[in-house]
């Protein structure tokens, strides 16, 4: 194991110190540490190309909650070299007494803009690059120039072989829908065999970072797209090879929480790590950019009912908050009330109730179990809102939707009524997100309790709901309070509720 000082440490990795933001995540475990590489914008920049002139970055824990800055480990090369404008996405494996980097070389006045390069390191921390770089480019002949990226390296025993996936586009079909994921197979790390697409769903533009891994005996495909429902998103299959099936809910995260990759260590615990983008000016209303701070690590396990992943805080994180905060009641509308030292009982049939939570403080963990009782319409949470609702998100549990989801208020209106009506908000939700910024599936019955918990760090907000699903989501107002409860049309209660940092 390699002696090397860091040059700083941090609880929670978010970012590196020197950076204004950071983007995609290389995740890789070895020897009793986790490595996170991630892909580091230049100071001050915030828009493409400069925006993705990208160092790869490096940082390591030794238990997911206390990480040390290592420094850089790639750099974009020279004007004439493949990845002079940026080192992009890829992975980090361990094999043939080295370690190996696969990584996406990005040069914008070369023939091929992306492709495949390689670096090594007896270390993993001083990293030597191929002099054959690129050692991949485009296939024309069957797939497109431009999108030949984000390369995943590992040893599959099934295949008795070394595994080299990357992403692509086909150069023929569905304009939109031509993105595929590609294979590589390899003895030595060295030596790459086209061996063709394993998974060309004909739905995306590009699956971008892509990762395959087995959970007992299914396979698991992971990856991201930017378009059609943005997001991390993942596949099953009984083979490697596929064919690549979709679960119940293959939502990983949601649209702010993307190119998530994952890492297992020596118990098979597996962790994902993926961005939650900046906005322009840090407000509600700018721009979403590329590349933001990083999200707590995701733990995914197989769920005993079938394939599917199942999501939840790890317990290593849970943990740290430790100190708990004072807090009272206050009702606000309708019929709610504390009934007991930690336990709020809301009732709403026909109408809506609402109050909040007071305590100090913008970095807190929340949690409780929440048990719904014939709630017709919705129930949950309310995060940074006013003392009327009109700004606000709202975590919202429909029992008829089987659904939960961020709702963003005030909502967008046609501008015939925001400019005729009195009471109309502007609404602040620029871009692709919607009123409703972030949901997923979520199966749950009347009268059974769901564990929620909410990790607010100032304008970072998380939601981890029954260790099922995750929502996470960037809200840079501030808020006349930072956390309260909703029901419409229903009753719930919300049971050992705790604060704590």
């Amino acid at each position: 194991m390699s002696t090397i000082s860091p040059i700083g440490k941090v609880r929670f990795y978010r970012k590196p110190a020197h950076a204004d933001a950071t983007g995609d995540a290389i995740p890789f475990y070895h020897e009793g540490r986790y490595h996170i590489f991630s892909l580091t914008p230049p100071p001050g920049t915030g828009t493409y190309p400069e925006r993705l002139r990208t160092t790869w970055h490096h940082a390591w824990s030794g238990n997911l909650v206390d990480w040390e800055e290592i420094g850089p480990a790639l750099i974009p090369g020279a004007p004439d070299e493949p990845d002079a404008d940026g080192c992009w996405t890829g992975s980090v494996i361990y094999g043939q007494g080295q370690w190996h980097a696969f990584y996406t070389g990005y040069s914008i006045q070369a023939t091929f803009q992306q492709t495949i390069c390689h670096a090594v390191s007896e270390d993993g921390v001083s990293w030597t690059k191929d002099p054959k770089n690129p050692i991949l480019v485009p296939r024309t002949d069957l797939y497109e120039r431009l999108d030949w990226r984000d390369p995943y390296a590992f040893y599959n025993e099934e295949d008795h072989a070394y595994w080299l996936l990357f992403s692509a586009r086909k150069n023929a079909g569905p304009i939109t829908r031509r993105g595929c994921v590609i294979l590589y197979r390899s003895q030595n790390l060295a030596d790459w065999e086209y061996y063709g697409p394993i998974y060309e769903p004909k739905h995306t533009n590009c699956p971008e970072c892509p990762e395959i891994y087995r959970m007992g005996e299914t396979w698991y495909l992971s990856y991201s797209r930017f378009s059609e429902f943005g997001g991390t998103i993942y596949r099953v299959s009984k083979s490697p090879f596929g064919p690549w099936r979709t679960p119940h809910n293959d939502r990983i995260g949601n649209r702010r929480f993307y190119a998530a990759k994952s890492m297992a260590n020596e118990a098979g615990n597996r962790y994902y790590f993926g961005w939650i983008p900046d906005r322009s000016n840090k407000s509600d209303r700018g721009e979403w950019y590329w590349g933001g701070i990083f999200a707590l690590p995701h733990e995914v396990s197989r769920s005993p009912k079938d394939q599917g992943l199942e999501i939840k805080l790890p317990s290593a994180i849970a943990e740290t908050f430790q100190e708990p905060l004072e807090w009272k009641y206050k009702p606000i509308e309708g019929d709610s009330k504390l009934t007991g030292q930690n336990r709020v009982q809301v009732e709403a049939v026909g109408t809506m109730a609402y109050g909040f939570l007071e305590f100090s403080g913008r970095h807190y963990l929340f949690s409780c179990k929440v048990r719904p009782i014939d709630c017709r319409d919705l129930f949950g949470f309310v995060i940074k809102s006013d003392r009327d609702l009109s700004s606000c998100l709202i975590l919202a549990f429909e029992l008829g939707a089987k659904r939960v989801s961020l709702l963003k208020y005030p909502m967008p209106v046609d501008p015939f009524w925001e400019a005729s009506v009195a009471s109309m908000v502007q609404a602040s939700i620029p871009g692709p997100d919607g009123p409703r910024v972030a949901e997923t599936p979520f199966d749950f019955e009347e009268g059974t309790a769901i564990d929620v918990k909410i990790l607010v760090e100032d304008d970072l907000v998380e939601t981890f709901v029954g260790e099922k699903a995750v929502l996470t989501y960037r809200c840079y107002d501030a808020g006349e309070y930072e956390l309260g409860v909703i029901v419409q049309d229903g009753s719930a209660e919300y049971e050992e509720v705790r604060f704590a940092k």
